[in-house]
Parts: C-alpha cells; sequence; structure tokens
C-alpha cells in the first residue's frame, strides 16, 4: 500500500495527465495444478476476492489525495508459466509503461538470496524506470 499511496501522490503532483495501472499477479505454481479442481477453484476465488479488496482501498486512497479515480485502471493477472516479477515486467513493455513503482518488504542477507525479491528482480529486468518503495 505504501507503494500505491506513492504512485497516487507521483500521479496527483505531475504536471501531465498521469495514468496508473494497478495489477496484482495471483501466481499459481506448477503444484497447483495437483491439487483438486474444487480446491483450484477455491484458492482461485479467494486471489480474486483479495485482489478486489486491494483495488478497492487504493481507489479510496485515491480519492482522499483527490484524485480522480478515472485515472486509474486496475487489473488481475493470473500466471501460472512464469514468476511474479517477470509477469510484472512482460505487463509494463505490453502496456508501454513509463514507471514502475513497486513496493517491498526490506529483506536482506540470507532470506533474500533464499526466498529472492520480486522488486530486485524487476528492477534488474525492466526496460523502464522502477521507483522501489519500502
Amino acid at each position: 500500500m505504501n507503494a500505491a499511496d506513492y504512485a497516487i501522490t507521483l500521479a496527483k503532483n505531475s504536471s501531465n495527465e498521469a495514468e496508473i495501472l494497478v495489477i496484482n499477479v495471483i501466481d499459481l505454481p506448477p503444484i497447483f495444478k495437483m491439487l483438486p479442481s474444487d480446491t483450484r477453484k477455491q484458492l482461485i476465488i479467494i486471489g480474486r476476492q483479495q485482489a478486489s479488496q486491494i483495488f478497492d482501498t487504493i481507489e479510496q486512497m485515491a480519492k482522499s489525495h483527490d484524485v480522480r479515480t478515472n485515472k486509474i485502471n486496475t487489473e488481475m493477472v493470473e500466471t501460472s508459466s512464469v514468476s511474479v516479477s517477470d509477469e510484472i515486467v512482460r505487463y509494463a513493455k505490453e502496456k508501454d509503461v513509463d514507471l514502475i513503482v513497486v513496493g517491498t518488504k526490506g529483506r536482506s542477507g540470507m532470506s533474500k538470496a533464499l526466498l529472492g525479491s520480486v522488486a530486485s528482480k524487476v528492477v534488474t529486468y525492466s526496460s523502464c524506470s522502477v521507483l522501489v518503495v519500502r
């Protein structure tokens, strides 16, 4: 949410007509296919509900900043073939995004090496500028 708040502030203070694209990537790892069909459907429904709640919160945040919500486009993306970071980079390239604003939990050391970092991979592989917000 810190990244969303920062992006909204940037858009509000922009001299041009900035548009905010908010995506929520739902990662469906290969093991997901091994789950029973009903379980998969329930998990996807839960993911979509959580994405919807996130989008609603961001729209309320925009209203509190006096940013028109028609400047905010939301999209939920489901992927099973690539990582979340790869999907963010692909989406940004496809939509010709000028700036990616991404949040980070600030992991470092061994936890970063073991778990990887979406923000770090987006910074590394994105063809546009990336702003990382803590």
